[in-house]
């Protein structure tokens, strides 16, 4: 009988270094730039979380010290923490040993599905991601394109940048004064910035690395997408933009196909996503600067294949171990119905 393939060879360094190789041509994907990724020694762990109130003064005290009165005392208000659990993720396909020889398609069988498995992974991950971000009921200082600039992106009159400095605000005041360094856009609001006029007419004359030399009145016609990110970069002060452009198959096989965007057309997230600054320790906990979520990620991804007993079908699969977390929801705000 054969040993399965598994038991002798479990991972595959050829097949997990091709399915990491591939991962920066994926550049719709913005789920690895977005989250600050945390390396943990240990599957679970706990965050400690340092109350803010700790650093915002002590409106209740009188801090003038009468001579030989003794000092005040400050109050201390309780930290707190909470814990994180890694989750294994994970897919292959089979593939029958008859198709391995027979193929005459460029390039290996065993190469083609580690492709595959490996995309499926990470738009999964891609899902999971947005469906965090995104998500008004996780980060609940939320409103409206409407409420907040009056009008959505693409409607007639709205002053799509001077809503956006709006939404900064929010965030500034939610998160003890700190402004948000991190926007993300569904790529239909992000096109609609792109054909708002407001938002045109700030087009910066230049290559947007500061060596502009003024303002273009009335811009271009249409922006493109690294125009958008500039402006706002430039404009609003926000140095990380990103624009989730990325699609996923919806209907299930069988059916007729399906695609839909991952980032909803119509959101907009925007908080502190950078600047965590952790500190890992040996026991698991994680010590980390003001944040809205992280990744904490305890295997990369890594792939393998394995025969099957009776030698008929060769199979390849892949793996990942990480979850992404909300840490403090107060840093985020979600503004929906953009378009």
């Amino acid at each position: 009988m054969n040993s399965a393939y598994s038991v002798i060879h479990p991972v595959d360094q050829i097949l997990t270094s091709l399915v990491q190789e591939a991962i920066p041509s994926d550049n719709q994907l913005i789920a690895d730039q977005v989250f600050e990724k945390i390396k943990i020694p240990e599957r679970s762990g706990t965050l400690l979380l340092e109350n803010t109130r700790n650093f915002m003064g002590a409106p209740e005290l009188d801090l003038k010290r009468a001579p030989g009165a003794s000092r005040v005392s400050l109050t201390e208000f309780a930290r707190t923490s909470l814990t994180f659990k890694a989750e294994n993720y994970g897919l292959e396909e089979s593939i029958a040993m008859e198709d391995i020889i027979d193929s005459q398609y460029p390039g290996s069988e065993e190469q083609r599905a580690a492709k595959k498995v490996r995309r499926a992974l990470m738009l999964a991950r891609e899902k999971r991601a947005a469906d965090l971000l995104f998500d008004a009921t996780v980060f609940t200082n939320t409103d409206t394109c409407t409420n907040l600039m009056s009008g959505k992106l693409d409607a007639a009159g709205t002053d799509a940048l001077t809503g956006l400095d709006k939404l900064k605000d929010q965030v500034f005041q939610s998160a003890h004064g700190i402004n948000p360094d991190t926007i993300i856009l569904g790529r239909g609001s992000a096109r609609a910035l792109a054909r708002n006029p407001e938002f045109r007419s700030y087009l910066t004359v230049g290559d947007f690395s500061g060596a502009g030399v003024g303002i273009a009145g009335g811009g271009q016609p249409v922006l493109n997408d690294e125009a958008v990110k500039a402006i706002i970069r430039d404009v609003l002060g926000i140095p990380n933009v990103y624009i989730g452009s990325a699609r996923r198959e919806t209907a299930n096989p069988g059916a007729t196909s399906s695609e839909s965007q991952i980032w909803t057309d119509a959101t907009i997230f925007c908080g502190i996503l950078k600047g965590s600054d952790a500190v890992v320790q040996k026991s698991g906990g994680v010590k980390a600067m003001p944040v809205a979520a992280l990744n904490f990620n305890f295997k990369p991804m890594f792939s393998g294949q394995y025969d099957s007993n009776d030698s008929i079908r060769r199979s390849v699969w892949v793996e990942e171990q990480m979850v992404y977390k909300a840490i403090d929801t107060t840093l985020g705000f979600v503004l929906t119905a953009c378009i």
